[in-house]
């Protein structure tokens, strides 16, 4: 059984969910999780089964951001640069419904990840953790309603 730093689930109604399964490193995003969570939402992409991604973290931290331990090793230097290129494409270019469950902490990187998904959640008790972004606002109240926006509509709103 291979180890993976992501805990993933499709619902019957095609929610999916992937965790960011580091609890012990506060959710962190090291090399590995960011080429797991890459892949993940690249099958997911041609799965018809799938029709909505909810993001959320395991334990009490969404993310802690970037693996810094990482950063201290010269010699991944470059692959920490490849592996945050594909990963930052895959979740900004993610043509499903991208949903951060922002159970907890985000910070740095993690806040990076909460504001690159279409929208967020957070639970009541959390509202004073995160500043949500006017635009990551506008994008989810389109996803909820339903309702189309022109760009030029969008961006304005």
């Amino acid at each position: 059984m291979v180890n993976r730093d992501i805990e993933t689930k499709v619902a019957e109604d095609g929610v999916a969910t992937l965790a960011l399964a580091r609890p012990e490193r506060r959710n962190a995003l090291s090399i590995k999780l960011r080429d797991e969570i890459t892949q993940q939402l690249e099958d997911w992409t041609a799965d018809p089964a799938v029709r909505v991604v909810v993001l959320t973290g395991a334990g009490p931290t969404f993310c802690a951001g970037f693996d810094l331990n990482e950063f201290a090793e010269a010699e991944l230097a470059q692959q920490i640069e490849d592996s945050s290129r594909r990963y930052h494409l895959a979740v900004w270019h993610f043509p499903k419904p991208l949903m951060a469950a922002v159970n907890g902490p985000a910070m740095g990187g993690g806040m990076d990840l909460s504001v690159l998904c279409d929208c967020e959640s957070l639970p009541a008790q959390r509202h004073s953790d995160i500043r949500r972004s006017s635009s990551a606002q506008r994008r989810c109240s389109r996803l909820c309603s339903g309702s189309s926006a022109s760009a030029s509509r969008a961006s304005s709103a």
